[in-house]
């Protein structure tokens, strides 16, 4: 053995212990569930299975702005004061048992209805 191979062979261990830290750490996130908009609903809304995403990528269409509020695809009106803000800026909405065609869930007299804020 000589005089370089110590260095050497120290990296040599130094990467694969890294490459098993890394390994590691990437099955770790792997097995564990990264944060869902369900963390956030309410469970008065939710109950972990009636609310998503509306709009692109989501469940359902984005609810359009009416004259006196939002309009979901079933003809509900939900008035613009009603609507709760979202905080991923994105549109959200539960109905009854889970279903695209169920009544919109209110809690405290509110719509479960999220909607971006202005300038999100």
């Amino acid at each position: 053995m000589s005089l370089d191979s110590g260095p050497r062979e120290m990296l040599k261990w130094l990467g694969l212990w890294l490459l098993i830290v890394a390994v590691a750490v990437i099955g770790v996130l792997a097995i564990c569930p990264g944060a869902t908009a369900h963390e956030w609903y309410p469970l008065e809304c939710c109950s972990d299975r009636d609310c998503w995403v509306a709009g692109e990528g989501g469940a359902e269409p984005e609810p359009r702005a009416g004259p006196s509020g939002y309009v979901l695809h079933d003809g509900t009106l939900i008035p613009y004061h009603e609507a709760r803000p979202s905080p991923d800026g994105r549109y959200h909405v539960c109905r009854h048992g889970g279903s695209l065609l169920g009544r919109i869930i209110r809690t405290d007299g509110r719509p479960c209805l999220w909607v971006p804020q202005q300038g999100s």
